[in-house]
């Protein structure tokens, strides 16, 4: 019998080298720091008042009828004159082959546009000129005037983990999109960066993007998209360490003040999370519990017009664990150190409900989009007076 080869030096070598990298940029990586970054404060609508108006909260659903199976993590922007645009991903499943950015409009008229193909993964392969799997995750957002942006995920590899961030924009109100553009935002071959709530817009132009990693951990982060050579410069910075809070959803107090809301997944805290900054967004306070039970599933918030937080959030405090099954509405009158749970907007035993996402129009009407039943895009619209009755009580 002939004796086994030796392994040659560069098989030996080339783990080595990895392993050597990955243990050079791996404190790095944990750390994120945020050194040769701006922060030049957020740009916070000044509290206002605004023509009273009868209470009223309705629902639509934004795809009927939809021929996917699978229509997930939809994001919604104001344009000008008032009317909105929503996106979000579909096709026959996460991850899928055929999965594709879609969007719809709603006009003057309150009525949604017919849902329509905006990004395909075959246009983002021709784009990016590399292989992609599937799309995912779009978040809207628009400048002062009326240009269009969304940031999305192409996964080449694996699943969320093996996914990159990218950008296109529209100056049309999203009935076409420039080229795709990957953005890149670390050294680990650009992996898992994921968009996922509303941005806030940043003093001097840009935004402020609240991200989330996955890889080597889950880590909140925000991505930096400010004006720079050739259009816009994108860095990173991190929320918070510990590897088990991520999805970020930042809401600016002030210039310079802002909290952010994180899901959690460290298994058996089941609560939201929340970290406040005072420098732009430099420096973070360490983690805290909100006393909002939370499934391990996404939360959003906005500030409302007269300084109150709102927040949207699956809720265990019935004794559901670990499951979507209801979506309520918070109200927070101290910038977020506690809450009081004031509308429950959906629940149904076996049925999921998740990942809303909210804005607030310049009437002071709060929008949101979110996931039902796995295939449905639904919209809710409701005013400050709706959320006043609520708040003290009424109706519920």
């Amino acid at each position: 019998m002939s004796s086994a080869r030796p392994l040659s030096p560069a098989f030996v070598r080339l783990p080595l080298a990895i392993a050597v990298l990955l243990a050079m940029l791996a404190p790095w990586w944990i750390a994120r720091m945020p050194s040769g970054r701006s922060f030049p404060g957020f740009v916070v609508p000044p509290s206002a008042e605004h023509a009273p108006e009868a209470a009223f909260f309705k629902t639509r659903i934004v795809n009927p009828g939809s021929p996917q199976s699978k229509a997930h993590s939809a994001t919604l922007v104001e344009m000008p004159g008032g009317s909105l645009l929503s996106a979000w991903y579909a096709g026959s499943g996460e991850g899928a082959s055929d999965v594709g950015v879609y969007t719809a409009e709603r006009g003057a008229d309150g009525v949604w546009s017919e849902p329509r193909l905006a990004i395909s993964r075959e246009r983002v392969t021709q784009d990016l000129r590399r292989h992609v799997l599937s799309l995912g995750n779009p978040v809207l957002f628009a400048d002062e005037n009326g240009r269009l942006g969304m940031a999305f995920v192409s996964i080449s590899a694996g699943k969320w983990s093996g996914s990159s961030m990218n950008v296109t924009w529209s100056s049309d109100g999203g009935r076409s999109w420039s080229p795709v553009t990957k953005l890149v935002l670390n050294p680990f071959v650009n992996l898992s960066s994921l968009p996922r709530n509303p941005p806030a817009t940043l003093i001097g132009g840009g935004w402020a993007v609240p991200i989330y990693q996955e890889f080597l951990g889950l880590f909140p982060e925000i991505l930096w998209l400010q004006p720079g050579r050739g259009g816009f410069s994108a860095t990173v910075s991190r929320i918070a360490g510990g590897m088990s809070v991520f999805q970020p959803a930042l809401v600016p107090l002030s210039g310079k003040r802002a909290v952010v809301l994180l899901r959690d997944a460290k298994p058996g805290r089941q609560s939201l999370m929340a970290t406040w900054t005072a420098d732009g967004g430099k420096t973070w306070t360490a983690p805290t519990d909100t006393g909002l039970p939370n499934p391990n599933s996404g939360v959003c918030a906005v500030r409302l017009p007269d300084g109150r937080l709102l927040c949207a959030f699956n809720d265990l405090s019935k004794g559901k664990g670990g499951k979507r099954e209801n979506l309520r509405l918070a109200i927070s009158r101290d910038e977020g150190r506690s809450w009081l749970r004031i509308a429950t907007l959906e629940e149904e035993s076996g049925r999921e409900f998740s990942y809303p996402f909210m804005i607030v129009g310049a009437d002071g009407r709060v929008r949101m989009v979110y996931s039902a039943h796995g295939s449905q895009i639904r919209f809710a619209e409701f005013n400050l007076a709706w959320i006043d009755r609520r708040e003290r009580g009424e109706g519920l």
